[in-house]
């Protein structure tokens, strides 16, 4: 009987951590408010303070049919799709890595990059308070597994993948903006990377992650140039690449390291 609760709960533990991110993609950016002020969320249109039956994660937008009860304003689709998402994620991942602490570090880290990839599509920032939580918690994971297996080398790695993941990235902002003539790559990039250096390790993870992203970020900005949607001289945030990256490692770095390995002729 556990065993059937156990994806419900965490489902629904997707859920409620997927609309407390809603909260934080909304407000982190903006100066007048903060995530704790004002305490109740409120309609973006009318701010109307929304009640707790109205703000039933996923639930509460298909019984409103996506309106506010209010003001009848249509509420962002992304709403659900962040929950949506998050729960999802959560979800694959409990399969995937089972109730251990791999499983705890990879839902801190989905946790923490999915508002950042939000935030930066969004506004073209990467918020200094969601790195600096991603950091803690993530270390503190990453001492737990280190203690639990008695490996010292498993926290080591991870904290030369920080330290690595930073420089590596802010040498090549460095280089870019001396190519380019201007500014290549934003801090929060850089802080991003020294995330994910912290929660992949070093090598060859960041190489992936640098290598991946910089694929999919050169697609997409092609496909948008083509299509007249970007112009060549507009920003394109890189944090959602970064993030999209470091999640394909996480989840099949090893395979994908092995079948390039292979396919090169290395192993």
């Amino acid at each position: 009987m556990l065993e059937i609760w156990i994806p419900v709960l965490i489902c629904l533990l997707g859920l409620a951590v997927g609309s407390f991110l809603n909260v934080c993609i909304y407000r982190i950016p903006r100066s007048d408010i903060s995530i704790h002020s004002p305490r109740r969320s409120f309609c973006p249109a009318c701010s109307e303070p929304i009640s707790a039956y109205d703000n039933i994660p996923l639930l509460s937008y298909l019984i409103l049919q996506g309106k506010c009860r209010h003001c009848r304003t249509p509420i962002s689709v992304l709403y659900p799709l962040v929950e949506l998402t998050t729960a999802g994620f959560y979800l694959f991942l409990y399969y995937y890595f089972g109730l251990t602490l791999d499983f705890l570090l990879a839902l801190a880290f989905i946790t923490v990059l999915l508002p950042i990839s939000v935030i930066d599509a969004q506004h073209y920032i990467i918020p200094n308070v969601l790195i600096l939580t991603g950091l803690i918690l993530g270390f503190g994971i990453v001492c737990g597994i280190a203690y639990q297996r008695a490996d010292v080398w498993y926290l080591l790695i991870r904290l030369i993948g920080a330290v690595a993941g930073g420089g590596v990235l802010w040498l090549i902002a460095v280089i870019g903006s001396a190519v380019l003539r201007k500014k290549a790559m934003g801090g929060g990039d850089i802080k991003l990377m020294a995330l994910n250096g912290l929660f992949l390790g070093a090598w060859p993870e960041l190489a992936m992650v640098i290598a991946f992203s910089a694929f999919s970020g050169a697609i997409v900005g092609t496909v948008l140039i083509i299509s007249g949607i970007k112009d060549r001289q507009s920003p394109i945030p890189y944090g959602p690449f970064l993030a999209g990256a470091a999640v394909l490692v996480l989840l099949w770095g090893d395979t994908l390291w092995r079948m390039y390995l292979q396919f090169v002729g290395w192993n």
